[in-house]
């Protein structure tokens, strides 16, 4: 095994010594007899200003990062949107997103070291390398392609050495893209930056197309900040929304984060939409709101911008209204205030208790209102990790009355929330829960 593995590697080395001659042999022949769909073009207008041109035609991204429903982004007259690994989503997916006109930022996945990925196995290097490769291969010529994702957060947890040498790799296979597809441009996610991580990128990943930025409580500053740092290509912003739990939001005595309503999250979503791309326009070429879709991260509702039913949240209501600048005909519920007694409280064991929500609705439509009580999450996850769904207690919910809910503590001792979520005839949602201690 040892044998064709080096073997491998010798024949690899040679092909890409002579990669300068024959790829650009090879797309030149191609390109005779294959019709290249949706070219996509950064067109540099001068003073850090730039515009996608594709398919001869400006193109603004008004995008989204997950994987939810296509049909319904292209409902809110969204575009784009940001996949981490194309693989998972596959060819009738992208056929789907072109049916709608949707526009692909395709994910190129590299695996992370803090997942036990060995950047010293030259096997593994490989072969990661021709999974990539094997994946422009088989969709570059995808009309609804409009980049690729190489890479997200693949820095994450690296000293400065490891970094320097991830960067060496993701820059070779970004040549390598670039060789066999020049016809779509590459974006790379960060998890943040300071002045070193942008230095570094500059000095050891020259084939960067654009910068993209997971970025939450400081995303309505992420332009100013590059500008000051001196990144000198375009960027986007390619994870936003609510404040990170990990951003120092409120707690609770025992550590319990407090999270903001469904409504006071779309507040931050269009903030930092609108000063990436209406403040200094051209600097950014889109924006992707996180998470197009559903998903556990520090709760069940922290994240998502739909929930399982398809249901969609304020932050779609916002970021419809910052693409288009008019909210939709038909707005979602607005949770105004959530009252308990055990709100952020530690109670007793068996104990009766009530919540009540304050709700309006733009259109005085009728709600439908359930509540949940889950176990807190006790995963301490990192960079997006998969995370189970706490256990849930059903038959602690004792009677509700629309907005009002009487509850029974659980009989174990620990820490616990009580969701609602608020649902209108046209599948508009809102959602609101705080923590309690069983004592």
């Amino acid at each position: 095994m040892r044998i064709f593995v080096d073997l491998f590697m010798q024949i690899y080395a040679i092909f890409f010594m002579l990669r300068s001659v024959i790829a650009p042999i090879f797309c030149v022949i191609l390109s005779q007899w294959v019709s290249l769909n949706a070219a996509t073009i950064i067109e540099d207008l001068g003073d850090q200003k730039y515009q996608f041109i594709v398919d001869g035609a400006a193109f603004k991204v008004k995008g989204v990062a997950g994987d939810g429903s296509l049909e319904l982004l292209s409902t809110f007259k969204g575009n784009t949107m940001r996949t981490w690994a194309i693989e998972d989503q596959g060819e009738a997916f992208l056929d789907q997103a072109h049916r709608l006109g949707i526009k692909i930022i395709a994910g190129l996945w590299v695996e992370h070291e803090r997942h036990g990925h060995d950047y010293d196995d030259e096997a593994f290097v490989l072969e990661q390398r021709n999974k990539i490769l094997s994946n422009v291969l088989k969709y570059k010529d995808h009309p609804s392609i409009l980049a690729w994702g190489l890479a997200n957060e693949a820095e994450l947890r690296l000293n400065q050495g490891e970094a320097v040498e991830m960067w060496k790799e993701i820059n070779l296979i970004a040549k390598m893209v670039k060789d066999v597809d020049p016809d779509h441009p590459i974006i790379t996610a960060v998890a943040g930056f300071n002045q070193l991580k942008i230095d570094t990128i500059k000095e050891h990943y020259p084939n960067i197309d654009i910068l993209g930025v997971n970025g939450y409580g400081f995303a309505p500053i992420i332009g100013n900040l590059l500008k000051e740092y001196s990144w000198d290509k375009p960027y986007m912003i390619t994870e936003f929304g609510p404040l990170g739990p990990w951003e120092g939001v409120e707690e609770t005595s025992w550590g319990a984060p407090i999270e903001e309503t469904s409504h006071q999250k779309a507040q931050r979503y269009a903030l930092a939409h609108i000063k990436a791309m209406d403040a200094e326009p051209g600097h950014c070429l889109g924006t992707f709101p996180f998470y197009w879709g559903y998903k556990q991260e520090t709760t069940t509702t922290w994240f998502g911008m739909l929930l399982p039913g398809g249901e969609h949240l304020a932050a779609v209501d916002a970021m419809a209204h910052a693409w288009h600048g008019e909210y939709p005909q038909n707005r979602v519920p607005e949770i105004q205030a959530l009252e308990s007694k055990a709100k952020s409280a530690k109670i007793a064991k068996r104990s009766r208790q009530k919540a009540s929500l304050k709700v309006i609705d733009h259109e005085n439509d009728p709600l439908k209102y359930r509540w949940v009580i889950m176990e807190e999450s006790k995963v301490e996850s990192m960079g997006g990790d998969f995370e189970e769904t706490p256990k849930s207690f059903p038959k602690l919910i004792i009677g509700q009355d629309g907005p009002n809910v009487d509850f029974k503590a659980p009989s174990k001792k620990g820490a616990y929330r009580l969701f609602a979520y608020v649902v209108d005839p046209n599948k508009g949602a809102a959602t609101a829960n705080f923590p309690f201690y069983v004592k």
